[in-house]
């Protein structure tokens, strides 16, 4: 009996352990040559929101040494109970090869504050807010997915609002750098 107890066990233990022969397939590797990652979401301190923005790029036109890219940016800020929000606005010029680049381009950003009324302080209005930019910097961000990285310095030649124009106005640089992923 315990001889027939043993074969059974292996008989049946031996039916499980068989190695069923079967086909993986693999997806096909992204080919990063043809198709690089072209769009980056990030977060950005200082630059063109002011004091933050998050934001979406996208590379419209890719060169291995020219790349033209567009760029929408958000950010919100309180101020007392009132929310203000700035847009911005960019549109890049990316010099140089992967990884590392140089970065050049005019931008603009809408800003909606609830401020004092330039003719009369005491009267609080929402306002908008125009900044004309132009943005010299480095960016980093390679033709695979991962990490990206800006870190720039713009000039703001123009500011209009509802007290006038300035060519330029009291702050004439700013400085920006920004984190995120490329994809």
């Amino acid at each position: 009996m315990k001889k027939l107890l043993i074969f059974f066990f292996f008989i049946i233990t031996g039916a499980h352990a068989q190695v069923k022969e079967t086909e993986y397939v693999l997806e096909k590797p992204h080919d990063y040559d043809k198709y690089p990652a072209r769009t980056a979401t990030y977060f950005e301190i200082g630059g063109n929101g002011s004091l933050y923005s998050v934001n979406f790029d996208e590379i419209l036109l890719y060169r291995e040494k020219f790349k033209i890219a567009g760029r929408l940016g958000f950010a919100i800020f309180p101020n007392g109970y009132h929310i203000e929000q700035a847009y911005v606005f960019e549109n890049n010029y990316i010099l140089f090869r992967n990884p590392h680049h140089l970065e050049l381009g005019p931008g603009i950003t809408l800003q909606r504050k609830y401020q004092a009324a330039c003719r009369d302080s005491t009267n609080f209005i929402w306002e908008s807010l125009w900044y004309g930019m132009l943005r010299v910097g480095y960016r980093y961000q390679k033709q695979e997915d991962g990490f990206f990285f800006r870190a720039g310095l713009l000039g703001i030649p123009y500011k209009k609002d509802d007290c006038g124009t300035e060519f330029p106005p009291k702050n004439k640089f700013w400085f920006g750098i920004s984190v995120g992923i490329s994809y």
